[in-house]
């Protein structure tokens, strides 16, 4: 039996742009809002998407009338096409900075739990006022983010605020409410409070992401740790899946649960339980970089208000 090839090229072929269009996907959990993201029309997305199935040899996604879910095909699948994207844009920058030494390239550094849909928007805003600049998104897990941060390999990571503390090379983001996933949530209770919950067994993701850490510190108290699953979940749609399937509990944020999983929001003290998100830097000792800064500052608020509209 002869491997599967992807050949990029004209007409049938399968070229990268579908796997962005499934990567996309995976990540905004619609075809729709995946399509606006990448500038195409649904049935052009959803095109490429159904060919880049047939040339793998399996389903990527589940798709039903109310939701979006990867396979357990896809979810083998989806870290090395996020990855052979990584590379894509690694090659074009390098490339940008040989023949255009004028282009301003930037590197920003995300987590996984920071909302694509969230800051694709305030990227291109900035590209569309900075024709010179040109930015490169990387997504790793938080420990990594850090390491390259203070290598000056990236110039700027979006991350989870593990601790609230104060830091002049920090900026405030936004703030994404946590919700519990099991397989027994009470239907009459949309709300839950967390010293409801602190005896159930969790299931978690690595520590790398930050997530874990959160939820520890959201269910710990002075008297006892946590109970874990002693497995580990390698993405958020395994975790809520797992959950769901009542593995155990699991605590995520609204934006990284897919729509078709039942949840109860977590309130702590009486307020909702969330999970903050900042930019950081090391060194914001060039212009462009202290530009990049402030239009984060300037226009977040007003990027917010547009998704909740």
């Amino acid at each position: 039996m002869q491997p599967t090839k992807i050949e990029t090229g004209e007409g049938g072929d399968v070229n990268l742009s579908h796997i962005k269009f499934v990567v996309m996907t995976a990540e905004l959990k619609s075809f729709s809002r995946a399509a606006e993201v990448c500038h195409v029309t649904q049935p052009t997305l959803s095109n490429g998407v159904s060919k880049l199935e047939e040339a793998l040899g399996g389903k990527l996604f589940t798709r039903t009338t109310r939701a979006v879910s990867v396979t357990a095909f896809g979810e083998m699948l989806m870290p090395m096409m996020a990855s052979l994207l990584r590379l894509e844009a690694e090659i074009q920058q390098s490339a940008s900075e040989f023949t255009n030494p004028q282009t301003v390239v930037l590197k920003i550094g995300m987590s996984p739990l920071v909302s694509t849909r969230l800051i694709t928007p305030l990227i291109n805003s900035f590209k569309a006022k900075n024709a010179k600049h040109d930015i490169l998104l990387i997504e790793e897990n938080l420990t990594v983010l850090n390491e390259k941060l203070k290598s000056r390999e990236l110039d700027l990571i979006l991350v989870p605020a593990i601790k609230k503390v104060a830091d002049k090379n920090s900026a405030s983001l936004y703030e994404d409410d946590l919700f519990l996933i099991n397989d027994q949530p009470s239907s009459n209770q949309a709300i839950i409070p967390v010293e409801a919950v602190r005896d159930q067994i969790f299931v978690m993701v690595p520590d790398s992401c930050g997530l874990s850490e959160i939820t520890r510190s959201l269910l710990r108290t002075t008297r006892k740790e946590i109970k874990e699953y002693q497995g580990k979940a390698l993405s958020y749609q395994v975790l809520a899946e797992w959950a769901s399937s009542g593995l155990g509990s699991a605590v995520l944020p609204r934006s990284k649960i897919p729509a078709h999983i039942p949840k109860q929001q977590i309130c702590k003290s009486g307020e909702p339980a969330r999970i903050s998100f900042e930019a950081r830097w090391s060194f914001a000792d060039s212009v462009p970089l202290k530009r990049l800064i402030q239009h984060f500052k300037d226009n977040i608020e007003n990027t917010l208000t547009g998704m909740a509209d």
